[in-house]
């Protein structure tokens, strides 16, 4: 499934949506057995290819002394009961960062891609591509979606936001935030500009922007 952005990407501008805040509804597992020695965690009694938890989701990880506390990235799923993960890289071209070594980790794996599934199909939409509109072209035909991945986080922690506020009293902090991101995906989706491949031969033909198409090549 194409998505424009990753939890990573939202952990590299609010870890705490990983920790502090989180939707308990939206874990995928979690416990109070994690063993990390490096870039190396695992749990006994936790299937992670069961529980769908791929690379470029976010682990939370906690040690009973707080010298390992955060949000960290999963490189890769090396098996049904082992991990690759890191600390927070530039990019996956770097190699995975070691986190540590401790047992009796509290650990959580929660994902938003629910979330950034439903911006997807609100900048589809904005763009007049599908699967949000009725289109001969899609998301699929885009050159690249690189463009879209930092409209996307700001999106995603808008609505996520928006989800922790909700029925919560005192918590000025979480709309602060829900605020603070509306208004910066606001503006992301003004400055936004995409390519699409029209007829598939790998070059861009039309350069899409919100509510507007115009013919860039022949």
């Amino acid at each position: 499934m194409i998505l424009f952005s990753r939890d990573v990407d939202l952990a590299r501008f609010e870890p705490g949506v990983f920790g502090t805040w989180y939707l308990p509804s939206q874990v995928l597992c979690g416990g109070a057995n994690g063993i990390v020695a490096g870039t190396q965690f695992t749990a006994s009694g936790v299937d992670f290819t069961a529980a769908q938890v791929d690379a470029g989701y976010v682990i939370y990880l906690e040690s009973v002394d707080g010298a390992i506390k955060g949000a960290f990235e999963i490189v890769s799923v090396d098996d049904s009961t082992h991990l690759t993960v890191s600390v927070l890289r530039v990019n996956t071209n770097q190699g995975a960062i070691p986190v540590g070594s401790a047992s009796g980790l509290t650990w959580r794996i929660v994902t938003y891609n629910v979330q950034a599934y439903e911006v997807l199909w609100q900048l589809s939409q904005k763009l007049g591509l599908s699967p949000g509109c009725s289109s001969e072209y899609s998301i699929e035909n885009l050159v690249d979606v690189g463009p879209l991945r930092q409209v996307s986080v700001f999106g995603v922690l808008a609505a996520v936001f928006e989800a922790l506020y909700v029925g919560l009293d005192g918590q000025d902090v979480l709309v602060g935030k829900k605020e603070h991101y509306q208004r910066l995906y606001g503006k992301a989706i003004e400055r936004l500009s995409v390519q699409v491949d029209a007829d598939g031969d790998g070059d861009a033909d039309r350069r899409v922007v919100p509510s507007v198409v115009r013919l860039v090549r022949k």
